[in-house]
């Protein structure tokens, strides 16, 4: 992709305001501090700013990246649940919108925590007695917390939902 000047940016109606810039690079970064991409960050910050589809030409002319690293990332967030691909029959033209059910986002979340409670409960068979033992019998403890009470708070968040949709 070769490089567009601020200028050209501007006249082609995509440049981003320096608040939107801002939160797309900080999720970006949020992002990258758990494994991910900070192109992945960045596309669904896009995406979640966007109320039309974008295609990927867009996304990386936003963005600044290129088509390849934004389809990559694209695809991971399709992949993910947190956006959705959309195609026209006849065309090869994608576009990608964020979902609006987003709590995917959570059941990601408590899916690495219950596929960690059973390392963590072996773990705990294994450690020295004393401290480490306690300090591994809290985090399977605290594993458990975390699971019973997730059910709860997305159902009571789709309970919530379901009214405030009304």
């Amino acid at each position: 992709m070769r490089p567009r000047t601020t200028l050209a940016r501007a006249q082609s109606g995509r440049e981003l305001d320096p608040a939107r810039r801002r939160f797309i690079d900080d999720l970006g970064h949020l992002y990258a501090r758990y494994g991910l991409s900070v192109t992945f960050g960045r596309a669904f910050a896009l995406l979640l700013l966007s109320d039309q589809p974008t295609s990927l030409e867009d996304l990386a002319t936003k963005l600044e990246v290129s088509k390849s690293a934004v389809s990559v990332a694209a695809r991971e967030l399709e992949r993910v649940g947190v956006a959705r691909r959309l195609t026209t029959p006849g065309s090869r033209r994608v576009l990608y919108e964020a979902n609006d059910d987003l709590a995917p986002l959570f059941q990601g979340m408590f899916a690495r925590v219950r596929l960690s409670l059973p390392v963590f409960q072996t773990a705990e068979l294994l450690a020295s007695p004393g401290r480490a033992t306690r300090r591994l019998r809290e985090l399977v403890e605290l594993h458990e917390f975390w699971l019973m009470e997730a059910e709860g708070v997305l159902e009571r968040w789709r309970q919530r939902s379901r009214r405030s949709n009304r």
